[in-house]
């Protein structure tokens, strides 16, 4: 796709979500308990906390952060290839992702700002942490020219 946006000289934008592992909600029917912190205040010594949120570190949380994150794009109309579930495309927009980071492409830069502002947008209702990093230059230590 790098090479295909140079050769077709597509707009893009780069984009990362912060604490993205941090970001996904913990199923409801499979909950996770841990020990509080010992002297946290309010637990008694031997408490347990539910988790609501994935952990860095825990063996589900790169699913569960790709269930939340597959949600954005697929309510804006975009569907993931059958080649690559981390490659989404709509009829004006292509996105790919890389655990936390997507880049997205598009003949003019106007669409990838429209798809980034519903993001934007529906930040209270996802509880999205993103970060526009603007255009892609350098992707994964792959510079693009």
């Amino acid at each position: 796709m790098l090479v295909l946006s140079e050769m077709l000289n597509l707009a893009n934008k780069s984009t990362d979500f912060s604490n993205a592992f941090a970001q996904a909600d913990m199923p409801e029917d499979n909950p996770v308990y841990i020990r509080a912190p010992l002297h946290y205040p309010g637990f008694k010594k031997g408490s347990v906390l539910r988790l609501k949120k994935s952990l860095y570190g825990q063996v589900d949380a790169p699913r569960m952060w790709y269930e939340k994150l597959k949600k954005g794009p697929m309510d804006r109309g975009f569907v993931p290839s059958e080649a690559d579930p981390c490659l989404f495309i709509s009829p004006k927009v292509i996105c790919i992702s890389y655990v936390d980071d997507c880049l997205w492409f598009a003949k003019k830069q106007k669409y990838i700002d429209e798809v980034l502002q519903s993001f934007r947008d529906d930040s209270n209702k996802y509880n999205w942490e993103m970060r526009e990093e603007g255009l892609v230059a350098e992707y994964l230590g792959i510079k693009i020219s």
